[in-house]
């Protein structure tokens, strides 16, 4: 019995430490060649219904990237994006992930004219009275996110400098419930447009 179970943890062992590493070259040659027309090469994408991509946590690109391509998330340009993901194993996706987790991101630029000291007031501190927590409490005081830590935890997502559109859409998903997660859910079901502009705005000049 004892050699049963020594044998067990050395094979659980052994799994363990072969699980798959991210190959950086391969996943540049993924991103050059199918993700770079909408979210360039870089992860710099430079148009605003395409999200940022670069120094995004690659456990959460890895996540939704399967999620796209098993049609659990349909929000936004995911329809665009099934296709192109349609043929990329886990592996590849991995990749691809990593590769731009690594690139340098670009700053933003906020609207100081769009409600910018409401968009602080949420991203900073949140609203008491309607219970909406600060944003920088999952996100980080500069929007730089928090990486998972291991396969049962999902990253908190990086916001820092991302595109005050795709902020404001995916805001509204979680709002009507296109888009699933409890947490986001629950917060934009509170807020309104302006302050969900407000607070996109204020997103986007973070670095």
């Amino acid at each position: 019995m004892k050699h049963f179970t020594l044998l067990a943890f050395a094979l659980a062992v052994g799994t363990v430490m072969a699980a798959p590493k991210a190959d950086i070259a391969k996943g540049k040659e993924i991103a050059t060649t199918i993700c770079a027309a909408c979210h360039a090469a870089d992860g710099n994408s430079g148009i605003a219904m395409y999200p940022k991509l670069s120094a995004q946590h690659a456990s959460y690109l890895f996540t939704q990237t399967k999620e796209i391509k098993e049609g659990k998330r349909t929000t936004g340009a995911s329809a665009v994006m099934m296709p192109l993901v349609a043929n990329l194993s886990e592996q590849d996706i991995l990749n691809v992930s990593a590769y731009y987790a690594k690139q340098f991101p670009k700053e933003g630029e906020a609207n100081p004219k769009e409600d910018f000291e409401l968009g602080a007031k949420i991203f900073r501190g949140g609203l008491i009275d309607k219970k909406i927590p600060a944003c920088m409490s999952c996100h980080g005081p500069n929007g730089a996110g928090m990486p998972g830590g291991g396969t049962d935890i999902v990253a908190y997502p990086r916001l820092g400098g991302q595109h005050k559109a795709y902020i404001v859409d995916q805001m509204k998903a979680y709002k009507s419930g296109q888009r699933k997660n409890s947490i986001m859910q629950d917060i934009a079901s509170r807020m309104t447009d302006m302050e969900m502009n407000a607070v996109g705005n204020f997103i986007q000049g973070l670095h």
